[in-house]
């Protein structure tokens, strides 16, 4: 099974970013660009792993959220990886809070490592892809409008990490909720 760890949004998020995706998507077809259903925010992509595995996955899960409580933060800026001027992922962003997100990110590192998952070798950047570059040709319109790209900031709350299956088609991917964690009330 194909799975990752996420935080995963609000229909009211997916919606007002659906509107921001409506309105890069009119300048430029060599992005292909997600779906805002499935928008979330990656803690840790898991990758190929073993239906034996997920018991391990939940209860760690389990374990860290009962640690946190639930918070806000605002997503309020676009940017590309690795830059604006030559992007291969194009990105929604955040500042409040991202410390937060980090420390999560990591505690969940640490326990996925703890049951045997290789080390990621990326640092963990809090960031909702909007978009993979499929030719970086002919891309000036699009990353010009993206370096002035203004729209009102989009709070979010985080209060549930979600263990994600996910399945690729070709018309995209399909994810199915395995686990739900809930960010503790009472830390």
């Amino acid at each position: 099974m194909r799975l990752f760890i996420a935080f995963p949004f609000e229909t009211e998020v997916a919606n007002r970013l659906a509107v921001i995706l409506g309105d890069l998507k009119s300048r430029s077809r060599e992005v292909k660009w997600v779906a805002s259903k499935n928008i979330h925010l990656t803690a840790r992509f898991l990758g190929e792993t073993r239906p034996e595995s997920v018991p391990h996955i939940k209860e760690r899960l389990d374990h860290i959220t009962a640690k946190y409580q639930p918070f806000d933060s605002v997503i309020d800026a676009v940017g590309g990886f690795p830059n604006l001027k030559r992007p291969r992922v194009i990105w929604a962003g955040m500042e409040k809070n991202v410390d937060f997100l980090t420390k999560i990110a990591t505690h969940i590192e640490l326990a996925m490592q703890d049951i045997g998952f290789e080390a990621e070798t990326k640092r963990f950047k809090a960031h909702l892809t909007l978009g993979r570059v499929k030719d970086a040709r002919n891309l000036e319109e699009l990353t010009g409008y993206l370096q002035n790209y203004r729209f009102d900031p989009i709070p979010v709350h985080f209060d549930r990490l979600v263990l994600f299956k996910s399945t690729l088609t070709p018309t995209g991917p399909i994810y199915e909720r395995l686990h739900e964690a809930f960010l503790s009330t009472t830390s």
